[in-house]
């Protein structure tokens, strides 16, 4: 219908106006409590000879009230149709409505009875023996309690004693239980609705985690409990998977004691990576598993704003020759002033792997540094320390460099000796290049 279309419309501009495009839930609370009672309190509090101006108050308060619900029920039916492949977007572009539905709908307690007062004060169309507002609050009671269920009807409860003296009386009471039923009822069935859209989305994400993510973030915390309690690991994956499009900083939290599983570690890491932050590396570095320490470097190394070298180097000294061979590799492609005093410190390591992997990287730093420490590893019992020492001296052209190659011509180890060949055999080129250059 294009008139309802139409109003539906104003009424969700009115909401907008009122306060829910504000993006923050509290200070979004607040406004509209503050919109709300604007309203309320001079509906409430001014004299019977402003009785009109009183009246229209309660009727704005309770239009705002219903703009906020149709606010709430577009922004639901845009999530529907995104999460049922209708349309395409964002499902988390809007703000979620629920707990601004339910602050504005507690204000009926108070606007539905001075609707009634003000308008018994300008039409005169109720019974009432006492015009105070505690009467006409009872009075909205029985309707709140005759409303959906009527429970009231069945126990044979009755609030207040206040009668319709005319028809129009009985005509307001059943608009007014009209509207609230049709809250209640709405309300009720969006809420239900909504709990078997994210049933669906965490069921369907086990096999599609594309479905997740057209929920939204509120299809996070079932995605948390049904990856510990499934004991499908394709599933798992899935799921991890889709908290990797949906999910944040507080999901990561949850999702780091998954990386003790061997099944799904790999999906994990990858979801950290995505959506967490980089402080939360710090439970995996103070982790007794090795396979969680070295986690913890790849997210360091493969993240979005990183790679965080200086954090990385905090793992050097870790009991884990596994460990420290990681955070040389990791150091590959860092800046020489973050690398270099790793190299150097880890050539003088207590486990071969870590040596020989320090040693392939000496040949990077300055000349000056090479110079300095490339000797030492000539006379290691290495045989790889001893050829990439040889290595890292023939990427200097310096002559002091000669003599220290010359010497491995006679090592115990033939790959030493023809490293040493080369090595030389490499300087005497770059020294006929420079000759040629200088002519």
């Amino acid at each position: 219908m294009a008139w309802w279309n139409t109003v539906d419309a104003l009424l969700q501009k009115v909401g907008y106006f009122s306060g829910m495009s504000i993006s923050n839930p509290l200070f979004r609370i607040i406004i509209i409590e503050v919109v709300l009672l604007i309203f309320i309190l001079p509906a409430m509090f001014l004299p019977e000879s402003m009785r009109f101006i009183g009246l229209i108050s309660a009727i704005l308060s309770s239009i705002l009230v219903i703009s906020v619900h149709r606010v709430w029920s577009a922004d639901e039916r845009r999530r529907r149709e995104i999460a049922n492949r209708v349309m395409d977007g964002d499902p988390d572009i809007g703000n979620d409505h629920r707990i601004d539905v339910f602050v504005a709908s507690f204000h009926l307690l108070i606007i539905v009875p001075l609707i009634l007062q003000r308008t018994d004060e300008v039409f005169d169309i109720y019974s009432v023996d006492d015009e105070k507002f505690t009467v006409w609050f009872y009075f909205g009671i029985d309707l709140f309690a005759r409303s959906l269920l009527d429970w009231a009807e069945v126990y044979e409860i009755k609030f207040s004693d206040v009668e319709s003296s005319s028809m129009a009386g009985k005509h307001l009471v059943l608009f007014l239980l009209i509207s609230i039923d049709l809250l209640l009822i709405q309300s009720i069935i969006r809420l239900i609705g909504i709990r078997g859209t994210i049933r669906e989305g965490v069921s369907a994400a086990a096999r599609d985690p594309e479905t997740a993510a057209r929920i939204g973030k509120r299809v996070n915390k079932p995605l948390l409990f049904s990856i510990n309690n499934s004991d499908n690991i394709e599933d798992r994956r899935n799921r991890i998977r889709a908290l990797a499009i949906t999910g944040g900083p507080n999901e990561a939290d949850f999702l780091l004691k998954h990386m003790i599983d061997e099944s799904v570690r790999t999906e994990t890491l990858a979801t950290l990576i995505r959506i967490g932050k980089i402080e939360q590396t710090n439970r995996l570095i103070a982790s007794p598993n090795i396979a969680l320490r070295a986690a913890a470097i790849q997210w360091m190394l493969l993240a979005s704003n990183g790679p965080f070298y200086t954090r990385i180097r905090q793992l050097e000294s870790d009991p884990s020759p596994t460990i420290r061979v990681s955070v040389l590799q990791s150091l590959e492609d860092a800046p020489l002033d973050i690398a270099s005093p790793s190299i150097v410190r880890l050539l003088n390591d207590n486990d071969d792997s870590v040596r020989i992997e320090a040693s392939r990287q000496l040949r990077r730093l300055s000349p000056e540094i090479i110079i300095e420490f490339a000797p030492l590893l000539l006379n290691s019992s290495s045989i790889p320390c001893r050829i990439h020492g040889v290595e890292a001296l023939a990427a200097v052209e310096d002559g002091r460099v000669v003599p220290h190659i010359v010497n491995m011509f006679d090592d115990e180890d033939e790959r030493v000796r023809i490293a040493a060949q080369q090595a030389i055999e490499h300087l005497q080129r770059l020294a006929r290049l420079n000759e040629s250059n200088d002519f």
